[in-house]
């Protein structure tokens, strides 16, 4: 009987040792999890701030391509308009001195 009672007080020793055990575990993995949520949170924040300037970037290098397409356009135009002109004018030249050589 008293080597029952001794192993019951063993056992329940024992018991307290593992619950102690499991309590620091437990506070353990709180504190991991918590650390691991403020480092998520700041890498969302670091990833938000990157996606703004990336959409920020994007934006200007599309209104710059616009730019550079309406400028292309604008050119293309000024160039035809000039060697319509000159040809216009050429051939008015031309007939004048046909007129003149009549």
């Amino acid at each position: 009987m008293a080597d029952l009672e001794e192993e019951v007080k063993e056992h329940g020793s024992r018991l307290n040792n593992v619950e102690r055990d499991i309590s620091e575990l437990k506070k353990d993995l709180s504190e991991g999890l918590t650390r691991v949520d403020q480092s998520n949170q700041y890498l969302r924040e670091q990833n938000r701030d990157i996606l703004k300037e990336v959409i920020k970037r994007n934006n200007n290098a599309d209104k710059h391509d616009f730019e550079i397409k309406k400028m292309t356009k604008t050119n293309q135009f000024k160039m035809f308009g000039m060697v319509f002109g000159a040809s216009g004018l050429a051939a008015l030249a031309l007939d004048i001195i046909m007129k003149l050589i009549k």
